[in-house]
């Protein structure tokens, strides 16, 4: 009788601690006594009997990821999560920055290399210019380039097949010797 005591004793510690580990920030050590716990009473529960603790473990293999399930449901609405947490409003990265709009809508222009771009370097677009980083090859100054997307604030470009446009003159080669 005494195992089978002892088991719910500790099932029932590794539930408490378990869930003041969901509004208690621990760093995690509640959350490594909770697991202690917990095969603590998976031990008492087959020391009882065999065929109990083959049940009982059965039972716990299901119990917890439907309580960490629950928890992961429960816990950004407690303290402790939406002080961790940001709330969609205040996520800076679902409201892009005025620059990065901007270089949104250079996708699909086309430009001119400034400079050889090996993996990076210098194109104009429009009579601007930008730094910018070659998604394929290397291109060389003077060379006609599309911008394919955007990658947060990095310009990704790639050689074009059309004649360069008259007028612009490529800068010269900071590495050429």
């Amino acid at each position: 009788m005494y195992p089978i005591l002892w088991t719910f004793l500790f099932f029932c510690l590794a539930f408490v601690v378990a869930v003041l580990e969901v509004f208690l920030p621990s760093g995690g050590i509640l959350a490594v006594l909770a697991i202690a716990f917990l095969i603590t009473s998976i031990v008492f529960s087959f020391q009882a009997d065999l065929v109990f603790g083959s049940l009982y473990t059965f039972f716990v293999s299901l119990l917890v990821p439907a309580f960490l399930w629950a928890a992961l449901r429960i816990w950004p609405r407690t303290w402790i999560g939406q002080q961790i947490l940001l709330a969609p409003e205040e996520d800076p990265a679902l409201f892009p920055d005025e620059e990065q709009q901007t270089l949104k809508q250079l996708v699909g222009k086309h430009g001119m290399a400034k400079s050889k771009m090996l993996l990076g370097g210098l194109i104009e677009i429009e009579g601007r210019q930008y730094s910018a980083v070659s998604d394929a090859e290397p291109i060389e100054s003077g060379e006609v380039v599309s911008v394919m997307r955007i990658e947060g604030t990095s310009i990704i470009v790639r050689k074009s097949h059309l004649a360069p446009s008259a007028g612009v003159a490529p800068l010269e080669d900071p590495f050429a010797s």
